[in-house]
């Protein structure tokens, strides 16, 4: 029962500050910030359908006696679909790093002059 609410206070305080980073991003024109942001709330919320989805679906299999897709066993397509947040992951902290050296670039240039 704690351990629920604790979970759960945990969720909505990660989204209350990926909520207040979106809005300074787009309040200071961060462009790379705000598709940071953007991209982990939508990777946040879309985990919540996603596991239950990716449950059944094995659930489905598993009963059917079907094997998983392109020969894989399930333990290569569960770690397969284990790797998508993951790359998630890495593609939003890829465009703040990007967007962050431009900036730095930008003001270093502007420093220069």
């Amino acid at each position: 029962m704690v351990f629920n609410f604790v979970s759960l206070a945990v969720n909505v305080i990660f989204f209350a500050i990926l909520f207040i980073g979106l809005l300074q991003c787009r309040k200071h024109a961060f462009r790379a910030g705000f598709y940071f942001f953007l991209i982990l709330i939508v990777h946040k919320i879309s985990s919540y359908f996603y596991l239950p989805y990716l449950h059944k679906y094995m659930d489905s299999l598993v009963e059917s006696n079907t094997p998983p897709p392109m020969g894989m066993t399930y333990g290569e397509f569960v770690s397969w679909f284990s790797f998508i947040p993951a790359i998630i992951d890495l593609l939003a902290f890829g465009i703040l790093v990007t967007g962050i050296y431009k900036l730095w670039r930008s003001k270093a240039a502007d420093a220069q002059k």
